[in-house]
């Protein structure tokens, strides 16, 4: 069992609200949890320099799943520089690019993020998922 001190609680506390931040559905929740100039890396989609570059590739995102979830699963650890977590996201298919018979369909993803923390606002997020995971949820 991990033991976490103060600064990894509040980091563990803003973690949580920019993960439901990006999960709003609004494009510029999630600023307020970011450093000036952010970096986000996606396993899938690449590194993403900027809010403004972020804030493009989340409305792509959003364009293409709007009831997008992302959620911790409450599973943290600390390092000084940052917190890794576990996470699900979720997401409706609204069109045919999942294949036919998708339509309707939710498809459920697990994943893992590293942030790395300037103060008590995220510098860096790497976040790593498995890209057939989407595709394979709506198969089982």
């Amino acid at each position: 069992m991990s033991t976490f001190d103060e600064t990894d609680l509040a980091r563990i506390d803003v973690a949580t609200a920019l993960f439901a931040a990006w999960s709003s559905g609004d494009l510029d929740a999630p600023r307020q949890f970011l450093t000036d100039e952010p970096v986000l890396v996606d396993s899938i989609g690449g590194e993403k320099q900027g809010w403004e570059t972020i804030r493009a590739y989340f409305a792509h995102g959003l364009e293409r799943y709007p009831d997008l979830v992302l959620e911790p699963t409450g599973e943290f650890w600390a390092r000084p520089d940052g917190l890794a977590l576990l996470w699900r996201m979720s997401a409706t298919v609204h069109d045919d690019s999942m294949g036919p018979g998708h339509i309707g369909k939710k498809w459920v993803v697990e994943g893992l993020s590293y942030l790395v923390f300037d103060g008590l606002k995220v510098a860096y997020e790497a976040d790593y998922h498995d890209g057939g995971a989407r595709q394979r949820s709506l198969e089982s």
